[in-house]
């Protein structure tokens, strides 16, 4: 079985100072479907219980019908695959859409990183009062979480703690998509601005908030060991677990002010 989590070095911010740690995160995996040995779709996931993973969609999307239209299930965890091979005389052409890859209901390129996002040169100097204040007055906006709690939410402010866009959408991906649009319709620069989520950070998030040359990423909750590989590659400044006190620095310790 492939390992559920991964240790990552971190810091961790008090008001004590900032402490190196090392943290336990979520290992992310980019699992291949494949259909009788063809690909069919790319599946960011926790790398556990494949062949269930593979069944379920395979499933739930009516690509297979019953257990019965399925031979055996292949899983190659150091390949990072799993072909499903369909039972002789089950037709299921016309059954599925093209290849995608599917990351909490969001699709992506499949990919770690592309060509197109190389490192960013510098970062800003992030004043920990700032992400602090800016989570506490972040997490009192949606009314829609308070309703429902079925919602994610994802905003903009800038270094100062100004907020600059807000929104709710049932999807953590759908929301940094929206703030990410905001800007480009209305041509704000982003380089200088922090993007918070309350959702987890997966390399995907990692992925728009570089192509959008937003620096700094804060969440409330927890980062995969694949965003965070990503993060240090791109050169991206990522706090995540923030509470009323504290925080945690995934990368970019050097650029908390300590006041």
């Amino acid at each position: 079985m492939l390992p559920a989590t991964v240790t990552v070095s971190s810091h961790y911010y008090s008001a004590s100072g900032l402490r190196p740690i090392e943290a336990q995160v979520s290992a992310e995996y980019h699992v291949k479907l494949l259909v009788n040995g063809k690909p069919f779709m790319v599946i960011v996931c926790s790398g556990s219980d494949l062949d269930l993973l593979a069944a379920g969609h395979l499933a739930s999307e009516g690509i297979i019908a019953s257990n019965k239209e399925i031979e055996r299930i292949e899983v190659d965890e150091a390949g990072l695959s799993v072909n499903c091979v369909i039972a002789a005389g089950v037709d299921i052409s016309g059954r599925y859409p093209k290849i995608r890859t599917l990351v909490s209901g969001s699709p992506g390129s499949g990919e770690s990183s592309g060509p197109d996002m190389p490192p960013r040169r510098d970062l800003p100097a992030v004043d920990p009062r700032v992400i602090l204040s800016s989570m506490q007055d972040f997490l009192e906006i949606s009314t829609a979480h308070r309703t429902t709690h079925g919602v994610h939410s994802g905003a903009l402010y800038g270094l100062d703690g100004r907020r600059e866009a807000f929104f709710d959408e049932i999807g953590r991906h759908n929301a940094v998509d929206k703030l990410i649009g905001l800007a480009l319709i209305r041509g704000i620069v982003l380089d200088r601005s922090m993007l918070l989520s309350t959702g987890r950070v997966s390399s995907e998030i990692v992925k728009k908030t570089a192509r959008a040359s937003i620096p700094v990423l804060v969440t409330r909750a927890a980062p995969t060991g694949l965003a965070i590989e990503l993060v240090k590659k791109l050169n991206i400044v990522l706090i995540t677990g923030v509470q009323k006190d504290g925080f945690y620095v995934a990368n970019g310790a050097e650029q908390i002010l300590l006041v």
